[in-house]
């Protein structure tokens, strides 16, 4: 009889010796060790600094060191918040001072189709978790620009339109390709889809879970699919 079949006899209570191991079993999940005030804080700050400590340990002698070795610039107190990015493609990448990236990002930077594709992040930027960013020519993002969780930024159709080319599975051709510019001070709320050929103006908002098909003004605050500019800020 395997371990699993033997665990799911207990948990049935079926004759025999699984009945009172069964028993066994809830008597065991039922003890509760007194609580030592003392010991417990002691071991619950253990935790927390074990927890603080051991990714800031992995970015000084790994992540920090990989994610330098493959960027041509990567500014002064970087905040990794899990892992570096899942970097596709040979194109050029700068980070600039002060930013943080969150984990489960994948940006590729590069296609065969490109000759010169680059991704250009300034400086106190806050890039979200499981971002994407897809650089056939050229992606900027300005300073201190806040990025929230799974943004998503192409400047490329990441297929070719036609159906022929399509199921001759070819690239797209790299004058589909259109650079993406996103100004300073912008907000980009959480699920939001920005397209190719877009420029995004300084302190712009995108709200969550918008696509931006065209360019957005500076101080403009858009919404919906496609995004439409829904009001103006006044103090930008």
């Amino acid at each position: 009889m395997s371990w699993d079949t033997m665990m799911m006899a207990a948990r049935r209570g079926d004759p025999g010796l699984m009945r009172h191991a069964r028993r066994a079993w809830r008597a065991l999940l039922a003890v509760r060790l007194p609580v030592i005030r003392p010991l417990a804080a002691l071991l619950w700050g253990i935790g927390g600094l074990w927890n603080r400590l051991w990714p800031l340990f992995l970015k000084i002698i790994y992540r920090e060191p990989m994610l330098r070795y493959r960027c041509e610039r990567v500014g002064v107190r970087l905040e990794l918040e899990g892992a570096i990015p899942l970097i596709i493609g040979n194109g050029a990448i700068e980070i600039g001072d002060d930013v943080l990236v969150g984990s489960k990002n994948t940006w590729t930077v590069g296609f065969k189709v490109s000759t010169d594709a680059r991704l250009v992040i300034g400086n106190r930027v806050s890039i979200n978790y499981d971002t994407m960013i897809s650089v056939a020519k050229c992606v900027s993002i300005g300073d201190d620009t806040m990025m929230a969780a799974t943004v998503q930024i192409y400047d490329n159709p990441s297929h070719p339109l036609s159906p022929a080319r399509r199921l001759r599975r070819e690239s797209f051709a790299i004058d589909e390709a259109r650079p993406v510019v996103i100004g300073r001070n912008v907000w980009i709320g959480t699920a939001a889809i920005i397209l190719r050929g877009v420029t995004i103006g300084d302190n712009a908002v995108v709200a969550a879970g918008s696509v931006v098909t065209k360019s957005v003004p500076a101080n403009a605050v858009v919404a919906g699919n496609p995004a439409k500019i829904i009001k103006t800020l006044e103090d930008g």
